[in-house]
């Protein structure tokens, strides 16, 4: 396999994990508003006026992302928008920790109700990470590559398992947690 197939091959992993993530975030906070914008709260650094707008923004955002993505000529416009979004969650998680106020992540309309922590930081990095990785792909070689069947099955695969992990960080979290600190 040529270096120029392996990449365009990881940039489909990319984009695609990308485009089902925030495709999820941004449907799960719009289908619940009220309750993301209470979560806003929570984190104690979103003043209350701006939190109505913030609860229709961020996820109008994530869809926005979602869709430059999708289409082959936005992609990069799509990977900026999506490393500058995963970027600034990771930074709300690290400054949630920081201030130790327990604010939880209704990032997916999660049903559980943990504090952001490191799980949520390495969540958001790793996107972030994506988010760049797929960036340098279309600098180094174009947003136009070609890919086969298979390629798209594997990376398909990838994409449904990487978004799996994001979605479900809350209940990693919760599961892999000592006894003492589940509530």
């Amino acid at each position: 396999m040529s270096d120029s197939l392996l990449l365009s091959d990881l940039l489909l992993v990319c984009r695609l994990t990308l485009v089902c993530v925030l495709a999820v975030a941004g449907l799960a906070k719009l289908r619940d508003r009220r309750r993301f914008a209470l979560a806003l709260r929570d984190f104690g650094f979103v003043p209350d006026a701006v939190r109505p707008a913030l609860a229709v923004l961020v996820p109008v955002a994530e869809l926005a992302a979602a869709v430059l993505l999708a289409v082959p000529g936005t992609l990069a416009a799509g990977l900026a928008l999506a490393a500058a979004l995963c970027a600034a969650f990771c930074a709300v998680a690290v400054s949630a920790m920081r201030r130790g106020g327990g604010a939880g992540c209704p990032c997916f309309g999660s049903r559980t109700a943990v504090p952001m922590g490191a799980w949520h930081v390495a969540r958001n990095a790793l996107l972030t990470g994506l988010a760049l990785l797929g960036g340098g792909i279309v600098l180094a070689q174009g947003a136009s590559t070609p890919f086969s069947g298979p390629a798209l099955a594997l990376a398909a695969a990838a994409a449904v398992y990487l978004t799996a992990f994001a979605v479900f960080t809350d209940d990693l979290a919760v599961f892999f947690a000592t006894p003492a600190t589940r509530a």
